[in-house]
C-alpha cells in the first residue's frame, strides 16, 4: 500500500482525493470542511478505528440487547466542555442508533458534568466531560458497552492512561509514538481523523446533508443539557432524528 508523509492536513486531503480519484475538492478549516461554498460540520470521531469496531460489534450483533453507553471524556481545557459533551453526545447517537429522547445533566461550572440519557430505543447512557486535567495533559477518554450478552470497552480492561505504540527513552525525555493510519503520516492522531472525515464528505456526497442536520441536533441537545442543570429537571428532547 502506498503511503506518504505530511505536515499539513489539507495536503494529505488533497493527496487522499488524487489516490481514490474522487472528483471533489475541499478545505479542512478548524473543524470544518469548506466546499462547493458551504461550511460543513465534520464528526471525525465517527473515523476513529476504536469507535469504528465498537460499533461493528453492535451491528454484526457481537454484542447482543445493549442496555447501557459509560462514557468518559476528560481534556485539560484545549477543546470545550461543549465541545467535549457534543462529541460524546453524538456517539451515544452513533453507536445507538437512535436519537437521544431524554436527559438529565448536572455542571460544575463550565469545567465538567455528568449527564444520564435515554435513547428512543431503550439503551440508557451516563457521560462523564470534564475539562479539569492538568495543563499540557494528553486527552483520556473510555468508552463502555454493557449487553445482556457481552461487554465491549475502547480501552484494555485496568487501563487507566492510553498506552502508545512506540516508546523512545534517553537521557533527556522519554518520547511516545502511535500511528493510527496506514496511508498518511507525520500528522497528529486528530488530524488524521479530520483529515479521513473530509475524505468521508468528498467521497460519499450524502454525508453532507446528515452531518449537518445532525450537527444541528447535537448543538440542540447541549443546549437541553443546560436547560436541565437550569431546572434542576430531566429534559425531554424535541428533535429526536436517526443517526
Amino acid at each position: 500500500m502506498k503511503t506518504a508523509f505530511f505536515n499539513d492536513k489539507n495536503a494529505a486531503l488533497a493527496y487522499l482525493l488524487e489516490k481514490y480519484q474522487i472528483s471533489g475538492t475541499g478545505k479542512i478549516n478548524g473543524n470544518c470542511l469548506e466546499t462547493g461554498g458551504r461550511n460543513i460540520p465534520l464528526l471525525p470521531w465517527r473515523q476513529e478505528r476504536r469507535f469504528t469496531e465498537l460499533k461493528n460489534l453492535i451491528f454484526n450483533r457481537t454484542l447482543e440487547d445493549v442496555s447501557t453507553f459509560r462514557f468518559a471524556s476528560l481534556s485539560a481545557g484545549a477543546e470545550s466542555l461543549d465541545e467535549l459533551i457534543f462529541q460524546e453526545l453524538d456517539l451515544c447517537e452513533w453507536l445507538g442508533a437512535s436519537p437521544v429522547s431524554r436527559l438529565f445533566a448536572v455542571f460544575s461550572g463550565d469545567l465538567a458534568v455528568n449527564i444520564i440519557a435515554k435513547l428512543e430505543n431503550g439503551i440508557s447512557a451516563s457521560v462523564e466531560c470534564s475539562a479539569m486535567l492538568p495543563k499540557d495533559a494528553a486527552p483520556l477518554s473510555r468508552h463502555e458497552i454493557i449487553a445482556r450478552r457481552g461487554v465491549a470497552s475502547d480501552q484494555v480492561v485496568d487501563v487507566q492512561v492510553p498506552q502508545s505504540s512506540i516508546y523512545t527513552y534517553t537521557a533527556e525525555k522519554t518520547e511516545c509514538f502511535t500511528d493510527v493510519d496506514a496511508e498518511i503520516f507525520g500528522l497528529s492522531q486528530s488530524d488524521v481523523h479530520l483529515v479521513r472525515a473530509a475524505f468521508k464528505v468528498l467521497s460519499v456526497p450524502e454525508t453532507a446533508g446528515e452531518w449537518m442536520a445532525q450537527d444541528s441536533h447535537i448543538k440542540e441537545l447541549v443546549n437541553e443539557a443546560k436547560q436541565s442543570e437550569a431546572n434542576s429537571k430531566p429534559s425531554i428532547s424535541k428533535a429526536g432524528r436517526k443517526s
